[in-house]
């Protein structure tokens, strides 16, 4: 992570500093596809659909869907969507998709993974991407490129809160789909136990976030709110709401302002009203229910919540996978009989959690990266001895979900998606991992959760379409898939066979997820489990006769267990799902546009993407070249943004004004990160001045000033990428610059190097570091170094060298998420380098006497303090207290004592403003010890502010 700092002074022994960090998820989205991408496109009037030469097949009905969803779409905000690209993404296995400004576009991530769905993913994503798209265009259709997007993209995320912008894409998936999230009981389940389990969270923990316990997002609370508002306002409010919205631009919480006109309350109101009609739903749907309460097995008294998911049973053995915000994702086994609990091996990244298990190994599949292109992800499969420990990765750079073994041959079999978007049942041979068959499934379905018959020769599946799903039979001799069940809405999971004419499976028949029984000769349905919010992921045992399972609960996913033959009645008619949608969906015109025929006739004429509108995108006038990711060295000025829908070009014309020196820069820069190495290059033209001492008068100097061209360029080749609980990354960087200076100000200064030419600069680095849990501060092992060396071979007078180090150790602390931070650094410098320090100074350095910096060591102690989740009105929203401990080292190798140069404590709260989940707050108080003789004072407090998206 990135630290970006500036510093504005209070008084000699205080200062607020101000920093940006760049995480993982970045407000502007930068990332590229690979360079060996063949992109092509559909232009109509409307949008540019730009997609890979392997989608060319379904681009047509892709461009039909896209039409209908941006027309369905905009009707309730009653306006016609301007022209827009979409941009569909095949190499990455992230179900992801969004709509941004700066520059205005849509992403959209076609593989569907196996997370549990009632219909296919890429409509749905459609459907919701387009509803994006007009609201941004209701609400700033006059903010337009190629001046205004950023400031299109401020307005909107100050305006409309992203309870409301996802919570309204997220209903409309829902009403104009027989899918959609909203018609899934698993959707709102965790607020439902939350409160009925007397968890009565505040809006601003349901909006903001916890670590501590679970809140699902501002998707959830903000779909069930908009639900609220179209239920009880008129049809088409929607424009209404955003003309309102309009009217007062500048007007603080805007969004209050207009809800209080309509509703007669605020956001916060709006909430409460919502959950007082969702209680009083869940207590007249489920008065009749009568749950059964399960005991759990290897229980915890867990600080935060747990979730042991997946859990299988082997010889006395359960396996299960562990989530919790304290530790990353890892398999564990419970002993039935010792209680014994034992950590068996970290999964590393997955999409869904997943493992299946046999006598002799364990197989889970796993998120790998490109070393260089983020979009380029792949699902791989490990498989792990259980006698001997060794783990082996069986495929590499493929894209398979699900693994499950055969029960007789050495085979596993799973389900992949190729670039086209095509699924497919993969069986692969253990003796060789070679692929032994491939079956395809049908044309825009998907298939999850397959799980072998007894005898080797069927799997069993769950079969999607944008119609709904079904579990289906697929015969591994003839390769033919057969439906066990009608088409329906039902969210399926995890299906098995029981025998060969029963089969189990997680499903809400009944408005609630449980296990049930499905007689294939009769279609009879049996309820193998109540539980009172929801039960998943099924395993029965055949030698036990008993059925494993999870019982949700307000604190995560426990395990729970019954016999097979314990089943309960299930009337037809029963529903105790609350369906909060379904007055709004009287209110709206639009139904289910999938029923609409598909006409792909207007979108035959297929052409390849490129040229220079592929390069130039001129979008934005902003007070930042970097989007703001940083505020080192903040001047004044103006920037003119060009930045291509692909993310391979960006351009930066601009002017700043040094307020310190009074002098303007003007400045071009390019970056094009197309292909494996990274490119910039960038131009200023600025004014400087200095100060010159006057010959026989040592007390005495002039001031001068002159102008300069600055030519800098710069290869990156970052590589990164992830084994299993590790992440690592890797890189060299090579940089050089010219300098011309002209029009000095004074003709009597002496020796004034008037041109530099090419000073290099060489970067080699390398990290390895653990995956971080959510409660962790830091990784708990972690290995950082870097090496820079920087010359100037091709100057006679301004020679010089510069050999810098940094290393970065992490180490567990003494509690969970506690941990330390270990830097030692170290520089040796001549010529002109011999004053520059190239590595991090001990904190109160400018306190003391200047002394020449060899080398530092800094050791850090940090650990959390408290997660009070408390509310300060719509001010703020205080999620975490961290506190920590530092001791600083300077010359170590010219002193015998080991006591630090400076020391100190400091304390920082982790924070949301003003009811926006991002950017998210740091403040810090800090207090530092100069351990100097020399030092002009001796106890330095500092406050500083940060943020992060």
């Amino acid at each position: 992570m990135n630290h970006k700092h500036i510093i504005i002074s209070l008084l000699t022994s205080i200062t607020l500093t101000i920093s940006s960090k760049k995480s993982f998820a970045q407000f502007f989205e930068d990332s590229q596809a690979p360079s060996s991408q063949k992109w092509l496109k559909i232009e109509t009037a409307n949008f540019q659909l730009i997609f890979p030469a392997e989608m060319k097949d379904k681009a047509p009905t892709l461009a039909d869907q896209l039409s209908r969803s941006l027309r369905a779409t905009s009707r309730n905000y009653k306006i016609k969507p301007r022209k827009i690209p979409f941009i569909i993404h095949n190499t990455n296995l992230q179900t992801n998709g969004f709509v941004q400004l700066s520059p205005r576009k849509s992403e959209l991530y076609s593989t569907a993974g196996a997370e549990p769905d009632n219909q296919t993913w890429l409509p749905n994503l459609i459907l919701h991407e387009s509803r994006h798209v007009n609201q941004f265009d209701k609400l700033t259709e006059k903010l337009r490129a190629p001046f205004f997007e950023q400031l299109a993209l401020a307005y909107y995320g100050l305006t409309v809160p992203s309870w409301y912008f996802e919570g309204d894409a997220t209903l409309t998936e829902t009403l104009y789909s027989e899918g959609g999230r909203g018609r899934l009981p698993a959707f709102e389940m965790p607020i439902k136990a939350n409160f009925q389990t007397n968890r009565n969270y505040s809006f601003n923990k349901y909006l903001l976030g916890s670590y501590k316990d679970i809140v699902p997002s501002y998707y959830t609370i903000g779909y069930l709110m908009t639900s609220t508002l179209k239920s009880e306002l008129p049809p088409n409010y929607e424009a209404d709401l955003f003309s309102e919205l309009n009217r007062k631009p500048l007007f603080p919480y805007n969004i209050n302002r207009v809800l209080k006109k309509k509703i007669g309350g605020n956001s916060a109101y709006l909430y409460r009203k919502t959950i007082a009609n969702l209680d009083t739903i869940w207590k007249t749907k489920t008065a009749n229910y009568h749950y059964k309460k399960y005991t759990e097995i290897d229980k915890k008294n867990n600080r935060y919540y747990n979730s042991n998911l997946l859990p299988k049973y082997k010889n006395g053995t359960i396996y299960f996978i562990r989530e919790n915000p304290q530790k990353t994702n890892a398999i564990y086994t419970f002993d039935t009989s010792t209680k014994a609990e034992n950590m068996l091996v970290k999964t590393g990244i997955q999409l869904t959690a997943h493992f299946d298990v046999n006598s002799h190994y364990i197989m889970w599949d796993e998120l790998h990266k490109d070393p260089r292109f983020n979009k380029r992800t792949y699902s791989i499969i490990n498989i792990m001895n259980l006698q001997t420990g060794k783990i082996k990765q069986i495929t590499k750079q493929s894209r398979y979900y699900s693994p499950v073994f055969s029960p007789l041959e050495e085979v596993i079999a799973c389900v992949e998606v190729d670039l086209s978007n095509d699924s497919y049942l993969t069986l692969i041979s253990l003796k060789n991992n070679t692929v032994v068959k491939r079956i395809k499934i049908s044309d825009a379905e998907q298939l999850q959760h397959p799980a072998f018959n007894a005898q080797g020769d069927k799997v069993i599946a769950i079969r999607l379409s944008q119609t709904g799903t079904a579990i289906c039979e697929i015969d591994l001799k003839s390769d033919k898939i057969t439906n066990l069940t009608a088409w329906g809405s039902q969210q399926f999971e995890r299906p098995q066979y029981l025998s060969s004419t029963k089969i189990m499976a997680k499903a809400n028949f009944n408005g609630i997820d449980n296990i049930y029984t499905i007689d294939l000769l009769t279609g009879n349905k049996e309820l193998l489990t109540k539980a009172q919010f929801g039960a998943f992921n099924p395993f029965y045992d055949k030698e036990t006769k008993q059925l494993f399972f999870n019982d949700y609960q307000f604190d995560g996913y426990k395990i729970g267990q019954t016999s097979i033959d314990t089943s309960f009645a299930i009337a037809p008619e029963t529903d105790y799902f609350s369906h909060y949608y379904a007055t709004a969906l009287t209110k709206d015109s639009v139904k289910n546009i999938a029923s609409i025929p598909v006409d792909t006739s207007q979108y035959s004429q297929i052409v390849p993407y490129n040229g220079l509108g592929r390069t130039f995108n001129f979008h934005s006038l902003s007070l930042s070249s970097s989007n703001f990711e940083s505020f080192d060295n903040f001047k004044p000025g103006v920037f003119w943004l060009s930045n291509n829908i692909l993310n391979t070009t960006q351009i930066a014309l601009g002017y700043e004004y040094d307020t310190d020196i009074r002098k303007g820069i003007y400045s071009a820069e390019l970056t094009y990160n197309k292909y494996f190495p990274k490119f910039s290059l960038r131009y200023e033209n600025r004014g400087q001045i200095a100060a010159a001492s006057i010959p026989n008068k040592p007390d005495s100097s002039i001031r001068f000033d002159w102008r300069e061209h600055y030519i800098s360029s710069q290869i990156a080749i970052p590589i990164s990428f992830y084994r299993r609980d590790y992440i690592y990354s890797t890189g060299f960087n090579l940089a050089t610059a010219y300098l011309k200076r002209y029009d000095l100000s004074r003709t009597d200064v002496k020796n004034f190097n008037d041109e530099t030419a090419f000073p290099l600069t060489y970067q080699l680095y390398l990290n390895r570091n653990a995956r971080m849990a959510r409660m962790d501060l830091y990784p708990r092992w972690g290995q950082n170094m870097s090496v820079t060396y920087r010359h100037t071979p091709f100057e006679n007078h301004a020679k010089g060298d510069i050999l810098s180090a940094r290393t970065i150790f992490y180490l567990p602390g003494f509690r969970s998420n506690h941990g330390f931070q270990i830097r030692l650094s170290a520089q040796t410098g001549s010529g002109i380098y011999q004053y520059i320090n190239d590595i991090p100074l001990v904190s109160g350095f400018s306190y003391y006497k200047y002394e020449k910096v060899k080398n530092t060591v800094l050791v850090n102690y940090r650990f959390p303090i408290a997660y009070p989740d408390l509310g300060l009105g719509s001010l703020a929203y205080i999620k975490r207290v961290k506190g920590g401990m530092f001791a600083d080292y300077q010359n170590i190798h010219k002193h015998t004592d080991v006591s630090p140069k400076s020391f100190g404590a400091y304390v920082s709260l982790d924070f949301n403003a003003f009811r926006y989940p991002l950017p998210d707050f740091e403040f810090i108080i800090k207090g530092t010890y100069i351990n100097d003789n020399t030092t002009t004072q001796r106890i330095v407090p500092t406050f500083s502010l940060s943020y992060s998206y």
